[in-house]
């Protein structure tokens, strides 16, 4: 699985990956973390693909299941729960420090 971090000129650009489809349920709870998260930390990029319509980006993450998201080299999947988001999104924000 690739990482989702960037050199970008000696700095590493955090990036979250968000595979989802706009009828999904589950989806619509996450947009929501997200925009919060967009509030919070406007340096992290928060990459959106809606499978229905670009297919080709789950084959490339290997997309196993709807809604996904990958946090740093963390996959979530399916059933997110709130606390393993916010253990990834930790974890992505602590590796930046590092």
């Amino acid at each position: 699985m690739k990482h989702n971090y960037r050199i970008e000129v000696g700095k590493i650009i955090m990036e979250i990956v968000y595979i989802y489809v706009t009828f999904c349920p589950k989806c619509i709870r996450i947009r929501k973390w997200l925009k919060e998260l967009s509030e919070t930390h406007p340096e992290i990029v928060v990459k959106k693909y809606n499978i229905a319509t670009n297919r080709q980006k789950g084959k490339e993450y290997k997309i196993k299941t709807i809604p996904t998201l990958i946090v740093g080299d963390v996959m979530l999947g399916g059933s997110i729960k709130k606390e393993d988001y916010d253990a990834a999104l930790e974890k992505l924000l602590k590796n930046d420090k590092s």
